[in-house]
């Protein structure tokens, strides 16, 4: 947050916005990790996501751990956003960046992160935290796993089926019903930004073959594709992937244990990757961190041209308004130590 707040240039406009409110939800989401360090526990037809510390305050624990599924939703939200800010500036669609990424128009995609967070935490509160009605056999698995009683834990219970006291399962058709509204209104905003990356790929692809494609422009081609894959997978693949495995086991009957939170390992650290990566991308970024470890002279030479401060010419100007981005991510760059 402080990179993008010190060294962003006025040029980036909105979507400097949009990269600070990202970073922000990043450190709730990692602030809320480190306070109740969650656990993952899969057994039979359960997935049982429960805090180890902050035990002895199990309301203030019910409502982080609440809050740390809800803010999921609110990324995921934020980055198909980001997208299509990229998407209307390559695609010199002016006219959408004024209606909704100006002044209090700002409230339209504000509202909608808004809205996301509080469907998420109404929906895991009232549907899968402890409400004293979790299964026998999960009561007395956890007892004899972590010598704990679920009664007194802070958690959210996934239960697609239960036994009953013949032994026979019981399809639980409201649990299953809830998860799979979260997961489709989950896969809204990622397919959002999938649809919006590989349009703005497309459109810088038609930008580039309009000009004399040199070896810069090759270069820089390859580093906005990698942009936006970056941006996209690794929030996919340390979140979203993790995730879905958890789901879909008990809902298969399938064990990963004692390997439940082996699969979740990526999950505290995929805000720091995201983080790196933005940081290595956009060159302002690389080399403000540089000057403020006291590396300035690899900050100059980091920078293949140099124009007086203004936009290097080996850049798209993929749009020449008041609220400039080139090719879809502000400024990129250019050197071979990417």
């Amino acid at each position: 947050m402080y990179v993008i707040g010190k060294f962003s240039r006025p040029e980036y406009g909105s979507y400097r916005i949009l990269m600070e409110v990202m970073a922000g939800l990043y450190v709730v989401y990692s602030s809320i990790e480190i306070l109740v360090l969650p656990s993952y526990f899969v057994f039979g037809y359960n997935y049982f996501l429960f805090t180890t510390h902050l035990v002895q305050y199990q309301q203030l624990s019910q409502f982080l751990i609440v809050t740390f599924c809800s803010v999921f939703g609110c990324i995921q939200v934020v980055l198909s956003v980001q997208f299509i800010y990229r998407y209307s500036s390559v695609a010199s669609f002016n006219y959408l960046r004024e209606r909704y990424f100006k002044g209090r128009r700002h409230i339209v995609w504000v509202s909608a992160t808004i809205l996301f967070f509080l469907n998420w935490f109404i929906v895991a509160f009232l549907v899968f935290a402890n409400h004293g009605d979790h299964p026998k056999e999960l009561e007395e698995a956890v007892m004899d796993r972590f010598g704990r009683n679920v009664t007194d834990m802070a958690f959210t219970l996934v239960t697609y089926a239960q036994l009953d006291t013949n032994g026979n399962v019981q399809i639980n058709c409201k649990d299953i019903v809830m998860i799979l509204y979260l997961i489709i209104c989950a896969s809204i905003p990622m397919t959002i930004s999938l649809i919006c990356g590989i349009k703005t790929w497309l459109k810088i692809q038609s930008t580039i073959s309009l000009a004399r494609k040199s070896r810069q422009l090759q270069r820089q081609e390859r580093q906005l594709f990698f942009a936006l894959l970056t941006q996209f997978s690794i929030p996919f693949l340390g979140n979203t992937v993790p995730m879905l495995i958890l789901f879909l086991c008990p809902a298969l009957h399938i064990s990963p244990e004692p390997y439940t939170n082996y699969i979740c390992i990526l999950i505290p650290f995929y805000p720091v990757f995201d983080a790196i990566a933005t940081t290595m991308i956009i060159k302002d970024y690389y080399r403000g961190v540089l000057k403020l470890f006291g590396l300035s002279h690899y900050a100059q030479n980091s920078s293949m041209y140099s124009n007086g401060g203004q936009v290097p010419p080996n850049t798209i100007n993929a749009n020449c308004s008041s609220d400039k981005t080139v090719g879809s991510i502000p400024l990129v760059r250019m050197d071979s130590q990417m």
